[in-house]
């Protein structure tokens, strides 16, 4: 089974990420962790080495991977962002994607949608939402 984590660097994205290292080491799986963003900056390098550390203590020796794109910036980027997580998961023949999910008010989610919302509704895969 092959796992597509993403992380944002939110809580609920750790979270998910913990939850998925677990999920890999019980069934025996791989696991891919992305991170979407414009460009590699100093912020990306402090998430990486968070998660290569939650990596590390979970016994996996994964390096996360950086999804440059431009979307990050565009106005819907949440949504656009999730559209993107199912083209990379189909496309790369993942089975299952376990993913944070943000809490933002209903009015943001109403006018721009989140990521995990476009995961779960346009992906055939299981998606597995860690609040």
């Amino acid at each position: 089974m092959q796992l597509l984590i993403p992380i944002d660097g939110s809580d609920s994205s750790f979270d998910a990420l913990r939850f998925g290292i677990e999920f890999a080491r019980g069934f025996d799986s791989d696991l891919a962790v992305v991170h979407f963003a414009a460009e590699r900056t100093e912020t990306t390098d402090e998430l990486f080495e968070r998660a290569r550390a939650a990596l590390a203590e979970g016994g996996l020796d994964t390096e996360p991977e950086l999804v440059e794109t431009d979307i990050v910036r565009e106005s819907g980027a949440a949504r656009k962002v999730g559209q993107r997580i199912v083209e990379l998961a189909e496309g790369g023949d993942y089975d299952h994607v376990v993913m944070g999910r943000a809490t933002s008010g209903r009015l943001e989610r109403f006018v721009v949608g989140s990521a995990s919302e476009a995961v779960i509704e346009e992906s055939d895969l299981p998606v597995t939402l860690i609040p």
